[in-house]
Formats: structure tokens, C-alpha cells, sequence
């Protein structure tokens, strides 16, 4: 008997140390929006200007959307995080001095520009700010005064659209990456750069973004009071920040953790993607997304598809790929998954700042009810599937304890529900 009692208070003990170790982040876990809906956006970067081709695959992209449906009745959106110009190779050579220039998205592309209005006006497009440009414009034409060789293909296109085709860090827009390590641009240039692009963005959308995800993600505190002047409440990432890239090219992370919810030094909301379907990366498929879609609601966290516009832009296979996948994907969370609700980005920040509003597409005015949020003791299965999920040695230590097992249980009925649910 009293060996039984030593093992139970050494239990007691153990156990007390752990919420004493980890109270810090169990409280901050709490804290965090927890949604009984799930809401489900999907977040796509570099919409901007192309060629005729991109036209026609955002119109057939946006058609799959509209096929899907809410419990609400409202139809599938993408967040299309939309560049705004690309450079005017042609006057940038012809400029003794060598000035950037740029052509925006309605002179460099009016087809691509026409099928985001009607997007707009059906529902299924959503527009977000992604950059001015996707390219550091002052850096690129330095490189065209010394007639530089890694843009030499951006230059042969008489329309002077496709970045993809520059090497990866002279992709970012609010760093300057023609030399290794990368260098941030002055507050000075942020200051210009972000002005011009908020007001491009409303004059072309007519409504202002309140909500961006930086190219390459790659930006600053710096970026993000700037943006912050500009009246951006959201900012959209990966579960990270980075601000450069070293002179080896990886890039730097001066934020290595964000989770939904947490707060900028400038008071703006961070939203995070975690599910991940770029298949034409090879790594991504329906499959994969579906089970990372599965474990977003199971913490009952937004399930923020991200894919790029290159799955739609390339080859006719790789198209049609993309878009069969996706709609396998949608389909199957739709199946599954109760209570589901398409939202944007903005959107969805707005609804974390003011649980309780109403949900408003600014850009085509169309009203939804506000997303429901789990209170109380409903949050613990979530709860404790997030500390799973994220902290594996948390995970082990619970399981030397014995915490674990009623972890476990709870857990498991949270499991059952949902099955019972989809039946």
C-alpha cells in the first residue's frame, strides 16, 4: 500500500511539473481561435499578369470553384494574391538612366484582368495584395544596365511578364536579391513601394486590401509597419517570417513560429497556411492534402489550402492535373468534414478581430453569417491536438507520465464524432 502511494504522489508530482514546466504554453495554446465551422480557404500566390494562357486556366479554375459548394450555400474562393505590374523591359533599356518602369496588370494583361472582375462579381475570386511587383524593381534594372545574364530570359519576353523564369532571389519583392546575402530595402523604398501598391490595388479591385502575403515571404518588422500605415490588419503566412536569405541562399527565419492568431509588433493579425497542394512540386498530391486538411480540423484550426498559380499555368497535363486534383480535394473535404464554410483570407481575419460580425465580401458586397468558435470545455480535444501536433516532446513526456492515456481518450471520442458526423 504505501509503495502504491509513493508511485501516485510521484505521479502527482510529475505531473504538476509538467504544467508547471509548460504553463506559459498551454496558456498561450488556450488563447488561440478555436472554430467549431470549419472554415476552408484557399490561398493561392503570384495572379498577376501573363499570358493569354492564364486567362483561360483562371476562368476554368474559377469555374471548378463554382461547382463546389458550402453548407451555407456559398460557392468555393480563392484568395488570389495578386501581383499588380511587371517591368517595362522595353523604356527601362531605352532610358538612358536605366529608371524602372513598370506596366500594371490592366495594361499588361486586360484578359486576365477581365476574368478577375467576373470572379469578383460571381464570388469565387477574392483578390489580396501579394507585391507591386514580385521582383525588386530597382535591383532589376541595374541588372539590365549590365545586361546581366540570370535575367536574360525575363528580358526576351516582349512582354516582360515572367518572373518565375529569374533565379529565386531575384524573386523578392521587399529584399534585394542580386547579391548574396540578400538586403532589405530601405524604409525610405518600403514607404514608396507600399503606397503606390495599395492605391493600384483599390483602383483596380475598388475595394482597399486589408490583408497580404510578402513574395517568397520574405519581409520585415519594417514591411510590416508600413503596411500597417496602409491599413493592413492581416497578414498571410506559412508559420514563419524570414527577412533574407544568407549567402548560401537559405533563407532566415527571424520568426520560426506563428501560429493563427498571433499579433505582429504592429498589431496585425497573422493567418497560417497547413495544407499544402502544389503538385507540380511532385511532393503534394490530393491524397496528402486531404490528410493535413483532416488534421486542421481535428485542432479545430482553418483549413488554408495553399497553391500556386504555376499548378495552372504550365503545360496543358500538368493543368488538368492541378485541377482534377483540386477538385477530388474540395470534394472530399466537403464529404467529410462538418459544417464547412469557404471564406477568404480577409474575411477570416476579420472574423478573429470581431468573432461576432457578419462575414462581408467587400469586393462583390455579398453578406454571410459569422463563423462559430468553440468555448469551454469543447476546446479541450482541439486543445490538446494541437500540443500533439506541434510539440512531439510534449508528446513523449505525457506519455512517461501517463498523461497521455486520458489525452488519449478524449481525443478518441473527438475522433467518433466526426465520423458519425460525415456518415
Amino acid at each position: 500500500m504505501n509503495v502504491l502511494l509513493i508511485i501516485v504522489a510521484l505521479w502527482l508530482l510529475g505531473v504538476m511539473a509538467v504544467f508547471c514546466w509548460k504553463n506559459k504554453l498551454f496558456r498561450q495554446t488556450w488563447r488561440e481561435p478555436y472554430f467549431a465551422d470549419t472554415p476552408v480557404l484557399i490561398e493561392s500566390d503570384d495572379w498577376g499578369p501573363g499570358g493569354v494562357v492564364d486567362a483561360e486556366r483562371l476562368a476554368q479554375l474559377l469555374a471548378c470553384l463554382e461547382s463546389h459548394h458550402d453548407t451555407g450555400k456559398r460557392t468555393a474562393v480563392i484568395t488570389a494574391d495578386v501581383v499588380l505590374s511587371v517591368p517595362d523591359v522595353e523604356k527601362i533599356i531605352a532610358d538612358p538612366d536605366f529608371t524602372y518602369q513598370r506596366k500594371t496588370l490592366d495594361e499588361a494583361a486586360p484578359d486576365i484582368y477581365k476574368v478577375m472582375l467576373a470572379g469578383i462579381k460571381s464570388g469565387a475570386f477574392v483578390p489580396q495584395l501579394h507585391g507591386l511587383e514580385h521582383l525588386n524593381g530597382q535591383a532589376f534594372a541595374r541588372l539590365c544596365q549590365q545586361n546581366d545574364p540570370r535575367i536574360a530570359d525575363a528580358i526576351a519576353d516582349p512582354y516582360g511578364w515572367n518572373w518565375e523564369s529569374l533565379a529565386s532571389p531575384l524573386q523578392g519583392h521587399y529584399v534585394d536579391g542580386s547579391q548574396l546575402p540578400t538586403q532589405a530595402i530601405s524604409l525610405a523604398q518600403a514607404q514608396a513601394i507600399i503606397a503606390l501598391a495599395t492605391q493600384t490595388f483599390q483602383r483596380l479591385f475598388g475595394y482597399p486590401s486589408v490583408s497580404t502575403v510578402a513574395p517568397c515571404y520574405l519581409w520585415n518588422s519594417v514591411i510590416e509597419s508600413v503596411w500597417q500605415q496602409h491599413a493592413i490588419q492581416m497578414i498571410q503566412t506559412a508559420g514563419y517570417r524570414c527577412d533574407g536569405r544568407n549567402e548560401h541562399s537559405h533563407y532566415h527565419q527571424d520568426k520560426p513560429l506563428i501560429r493563427v492568431g498571433d499579433l505582429s509588433n504592429s498589431g496585425q493579425i497573422y493567418l497560417v497556411r497547413n495544407v499544402m497542394y502544389e503538385p507540380v512540386d511532385g511532393r503534394n498530391t490530393p491524397d496528402t492534402a486531404y490528410l493535413e486538411a483532416l488534421s486542421a480540423y481535428a485542432q479545430a484550426l482553418p483549413v488554408s489550402i495553399s497553391t500556386h498559380r504555376y499548378n495552372y499555368t504550365r503545360s496543358e497535363q500538368d493543368f488538368q492535373c492541378s485541377l482534377d486534383g483540386l477538385d477530388q480535394l474540395l470534394t472530399q473535404i466537403r464529404s467529410t468534414l462538418p459544417d464547412v464554410r469557404f471564406v477568404s483570407s480577409p474575411e477570416l481575419g476579420a472574423q478573429m478581430l470581431a468573432a461576432d460580425s457578419v462575414m462581408i465580401n467587400h469586393f462583390n458586397g455579398e453578406l454571410w453569417p459569422p463563423l462559430k468558435q468553440l468555448t469551454g470545455i469543447k476546446k479541450i480535444a482541439p486543445f490538446l491536438n494541437r500540443l500533439h501536433a506541434r510539440h512531439p516532446k510534449l508528446t513523449l513526456l505525457a506519455g512517461v507520465t501517463g498523461l497521455i492515456v486520458p489525452a488519449w481518450l478524449i481525443c478518441r471520442q473527438s475522433r467518433q464524432k466526426l465520423v458519425q458526423g460525415s456518415r
